[in-house]
């Protein structure tokens, strides 16, 4: 009984001895309180942010961005997956490719993005797809090339074409391997998000956070952080929830299956 209940509540006992952790440190005064507040001072200075309506703001702005991107990112990867498993010749010729974009961190690509593409959303979409793009293909693709030959003799038995097969065996089959590339491409964009921000950006989460560690206002910048922290649980939720939607048959057959 007493492990079942650890394992229900784990989430909320974790954050409790993390928080009981951060208030020892405080206490003890490891770090100077000036760079390492308590956790009531960060609390306090969260909430006067989300009272004057900054912090929903700048909140508001980021998580949109790192959505939007998010979405994009999948669709394209899905789209490159579909076609790199239908033409061996693209897979090959694309590889290379991804290969050599795959290391790119999001802070190399701002400074140059700003000059060709400006401050706006273009500079946005084009760091989040291109850093975010690449788990939702990979995984994509080594989900299509891994459905079972049995499947796919079944389906030529029944008379599906090419595309019939990959529309009715194949995505269906990759779904879930698919949403598991783009649940950790979610916090890749929330990443690139907030760096684009911090180094180019006039508002959101990044930016704010730049703005508050050079004026030394830490407890600020801490509750940033958890912010931070909280849309990425968000994200990995909404994620979660669309991929219930379109492969929940597959978790319930999972759970089902002795």
């Amino acid at each position: 009984m007493l492990a079942r209940m650890l394992l229900r509540f784990r989430a909320i006992i974790s954050l409790l001895l993390v928080a009981g952790i951060w208030q020892l440190v405080w206490a003890l005064a490891v770090v100077p309180e000036k760079y390492f507040p308590s956790i009531g001072t960060v609390v306090a200075a969260g909430w006067s942010m989300l009272a004057s309506g900054e912090l929903l703001l700048g909140d508001a702005v980021t998580f949109s961005r790192a959505l939007i991107g998010l979405a994009g990112a999948a669709i394209i990867g899905v789209i490159l997956a579909v076609i790199s498993d239908l033409s061996p010749f693209f897979r090959k010729g694309f590889r290379p490719i991804s290969d050599l974009a795959q290391p790119i961190p999001p802070a190399a690509l701002v400074p140059m993005a700003v000059f060709a593409l400006g401050l706006g959303w273009k500079l946005y979409a084009f760091v989040i797809i291109l850093v975010t793009v690449w788990p939702t293909y990979l995984n994509g693709l080594a989900a299509l090339q891994s459905v079972s030959e049995v499947q796919l003799r079944t389906g030529q038995m029944l008379g599906f074409g090419r595309w019939q097969q990959l529309w009715h065996i194949k995505l269906p089959a990759a779904m879930p391997e698919i949403f598991a590339g783009v649940r950790y491409a979610a916090t890749i964009s929330l990443i690139a998000v907030i760096v684009s921000e911090m180094l180019a950006g006039r508002d959101g989460v990044g930016f704010m956070i730049f703005k508050k560690a050079f004026a030394l206002r830490t407890p600020e910048v801490f509750a940033l952080m958890f912010v931070i922290a909280l849309n990425g649980v968000v994200l990995n939720g909404l994620v979660g929830g669309l991929r219930w939607l379109v492969s929940g048959w597959h978790m319930r057959m999972m759970e089902r299956a002795p």
